[in-house]
């Protein structure tokens, strides 16, 4: 069988115009693989966050920082979970935006996090991890204190924050000063699981309330 040239040309021709397009894709998925773990999407606890009014302001606030986007805002159950690059803004900066959002809104929302170590309550674990939140240089930017010390459940109170616009990098706390001294591998960590919460959890929300002893 016998190909024409001109069928052999539009071959060759499709084949130049869709190649570079898949190597553009292929690209783009790489890239978006290496951003993702800096990308995380967290439940920021709130208080008093239970009308409209709290959810325009939540939005209008947050979605200046850059990288952020609102995903979702409970009125019902007064949380907001966020999607943001940690390399671009830090959780502090988010947690900041929120409590200013709150403030044009005449409440105090208090944004907390959840940081769950599930190996917390193993061995001496619990005494070694007690150390590293009781460290000073993490004193001065959150406040970590137990919900559920048997499943090694924490929420995590931002202090403010005064945000330099100057500065490109992230400010203040970031996810990175919990996960690293607990998770890294030793000598440099203590090589336990923990992670932030992504998901809203009514056991959570209701025996926080009686643990929340930090400032506000």
């Amino acid at each position: 069988m016998k190909f024409k040239p001109a069928f052999i040309g539009a071959c060759c021709a499709v084949l130049w115009l869709t190649g570079p397009s898949c190597g553009i894709a292929a690209d783009a998925a790489t890239a978006e693989e290496v951003r993702q773990p800096h990308t995380p999407t967290l439940i920021f606890y709130l208080a008093g966050a239970t009308g409209q009014p709290d959810v325009d302001a939540i939005r209008t606030t947050v979605q200046k920082l850059k990288s952020a986007t609102v995903v979702e805002v409970s009125t019902n159950h007064s949380y907001t979970r966020i999607r943001f690059d940690s390399h671009v803004v830090s959780y502090h900066q988010v947690a900041q935006a929120m409590a200013e959002a709150g403030k044009s809104a005449g409440k105090n929302y208090d944004p907390y996090l959840v940081f769950i170590v599930s190996e917390y309550a193993r061995s001496n674990n619990a005494e070694n991890v007690d150390a590293i939140f009781a460290g000073k240089r993490l004193n001065t930017r959150v406040h970590v204190a137990p919900l559920d010390k048997a499943k090694g459940e924490f929420s995590v109170h931002f202090l403010p924050l005064k945000v330099d616009q100057t500065i490109t990098a992230p400010q203040g706390f970031n996810g990175g000063h919990l996960h690293h001294p607990v998770s890294d591998p030793p000598p440099r960590g203590l090589g336990l699981t923990s992670d932030y919460a992504a998901n809203y959890d009514k056991r959570v929300r209701e025996s926080s309330a009686a643990a929340q002893t930090g400032p506000k």
